[in-house]
């Protein structure tokens, strides 16, 4: 069975090649094994690196007539937003994206709060106080910020309105990803990070909706004026974030 480090280097480099261009849509990729050769590695790593993309929706298999690249631009879903980052994103682009990805953020929390502060029980919000211990304790950026997103999720499930966990799940996974890529350029939480969010979590608990998003709302502008200075720099210098395997 294929290493998984070796399909996410295969997947990676197709990907990068098809958001650059080198694949346009509508192009037939070439057979299993010429790919496999050319990233030197077996067709059963090809074959899952391609199943993939399938479901970002980048590609789609054709009987009898290989992989075709699909108008990914349309028809990607959540998914594909680490491979499109970790190809690079040229500069002109990361001026809009950067804070539009901020933005996505900041409305994923405040709705994670908003449901919690209506629905969540105090025992149900136990894993947000988990995820919140385990951000105190975490070493380094990376560690910061899928604490930060588990303490997020927590909150949606503590709600307990199943389909609005259902969506979110199309979410965290490429959110987490996500994070992982940009956590180290984006640097460690500012001073005061934990104390906010405790107190995020003492006024879901209490249930006091307005005060929570107000107090988040507060909370995410200050982060978020840091994150943009730290990623548009580092997006304007072209620099490719590179991804962990």
């Amino acid at each position: 069975m294929a290493r998984v480090n070796e399909v996410d280097r295969v997947e990676r480099a197709i990907a990068g090649a098809i958001v650059s261009g080198a694949f346009p849509p509508g192009v037939r990729l070439p057979a299993e094994t010429e790919l496999a050769t050319k990233h030197g590695c077996g067709r059963s790593t090809v074959r899952e690196a391609l199943g993939r993309l399938a479901s970002r929706g980048m590609v789609a298999s054709r009987r009898g007539s290989g992989a075709h690249v699909l108008d990914w631009r349309h028809e990607g879903t959540p998914a594909l937003l680490p491979d499109y980052l970790a190809a690079g994103i040229a500069p002109a682009d990361a001026l809009r994206l950067i804070p539009e990805l901020l933005h996505l953020r900041t409305l994923l929390a405040r709705e994670a709060t908003r449901l919690a502060a209506r629905y969540a029980t105090r025992d149900s919000l136990g894993p947000a106080r988990e995820a919140l211990q385990d951000l105190v304790r975490a070493e380094g950026p990376t560690d910061s910020a899928l604490a930060e997103l588990r303490l997020f999720r927590a909150l949606v499930i503590a709600s307990g309105v199943w389909p609005v966990v259902w969506l979110g799940n199309a979410f965290w996974a490429p959110m987490r990803e996500v994070n992982a890529l940009l956590a180290p350029l984006a640097g460690g939480p500012p001073p005061g990070h934990t104390e906010a969010l405790q107190k995020l979590l003492d006024l879901v608990e209490t249930g006091k909706e307005k005060a929570a998003l107000a107090h988040l709302d507060k909370f995410l502008a200050s982060v978020d004026r840091t994150l943009s200075t730290r990623l548009g720099a580092h997006f304007a210098g072209k620099q490719a974030p590179a991804r962990k395997v």
